[in-house]
């Protein structure tokens, strides 16, 4: 999370970075637009308010739909507290033994298919809840961050507490979601192959994409007018596949794929780098080695902030 604030502040030191080595933009953006606007369907989408969680919810969801072993274990233990597994279950998933209660070694039944899923109301609509509250538990969790209450216990109280329902719009919205999703989109992600990464975290978790396939890293975005954020959205995934120094999730290509438009897109790295760098050329270890240099740097200024 600290590396996609630090994006919102032009001030910063990795805003300066991209400024700096990668300022190039929009040649490179220009028929990314053009693609998108392409894209956008005629039909809108139901109004839905900002509190609904609906971007986190549908990446919660597609996370589900290609992972092999469960995702989001700890959150979806929390939701199974008081809801149960049933929903787990009709996505898919089941233990390798029939007692074991312990969702993180649930795996899918089968792999995936294009229709499995989509031709079945029920089943659809009890994903959606869950991937809603998913959404909803993380956002109690990231509010916390900072603080001691911020623990898998705590959040259980929360939930059981709460219990939140999310409302028959937001379902709506991600039903509608789930069928621009099915399709071309997801074949083109399930084509980039294994492993499946949820969340993957960079730099001791100074950052947290949103998933990973094969050797693609990619940001799930549910903007309805995306031209309006598209130098923010590639500098954020740029930001995470420079902040793997080591290689160590061995990022050959970086995408984004929009919920709204159903529409995926994505580049090599070493093309990206080219068309944003301010002197047409791009080595990717010395841009990860600096922009390690640039990451220790928040780091101080965060703790600056922290101290004073």
């Amino acid at each position: 999370m600290a590396i996609t604030i630090a994006l919102q502040d032009p001030t910063s030191p990795i805003s300066r970075f991209f400024d700096e080595h990668l300022p190039h933009h929009e040649p490179f953006a220009r028929p990314w637009v053009k693609a998108l606007r392409g894209r956008v369907h005629g039909k809108p989408m139901p109004a839905v308010g900002a509190h609904t969680l609906i971007g986190d919810a549908i990446e919660f969801r597609i996370g589900l739909d290609l992972a092999q072993t469960l995702p989001y274990a700890e959150l979806a233990t929390t939701v199974a507290l008081t809801a149960g597994a049933d929903a787990i279950s009709s996505l898919g998933y089941e233990p390798p033994a029939s007692d074991d209660a312990d969702l993180s070694t649930w795996r899918k039944r089968t792999a995936p298919v294009a229709h499995d899923e989509a031709d079945d109301h029920d089943r659809q609509v009890a994903a959606a809840r869950l991937c809603w509250q998913l959404a909803y538990l993380e956002s109690i969790a990231y509010s916390l961050s900072k603080t001691e209450q911020n623990s898998l216990d705590f959040l259980r109280a929360v939930w059981t507490y709460q219990r939140p329902e999310p409302s028959s719009e937001a379902i709506a919205v991600l039903l509608a979601l789930w069928q621009r999703y099915v399709g071309p989109a997801r074949s083109a992600l399930l084509g980039l192959g294994r492993p499946i990464i949820a969340k993957p975290t960079f730099a001791e978790r100074f950052g947290e994409g949103d998933l990973l396939a094969g050797h693609t890293l990619i940001e799930i975005k549910c903007h309805q007018r995306p031209e309006d954020s598209l130098r923010q959205t590639l500098r954020q995934v740029l930001a995470y596949a420079l902040a793997d120094e080591d290689d160590e999730l061995s990022i050959e290509s970086i995408g984004v794929y929009y919920a709204y438009q159903g529409n995926f897109v994505h580049w090599t790295l070493p093309r990206v780098l080219r068309s944003l760098s301010a002197t047409g050329h791009a080595d990717l270890a010395e841009l990860r080695s600096r922009f390690a240099e640039v990451i220790a740097a928040e780091r101080r200024l965060i703790q600056e902030r922290s101290d004073s």
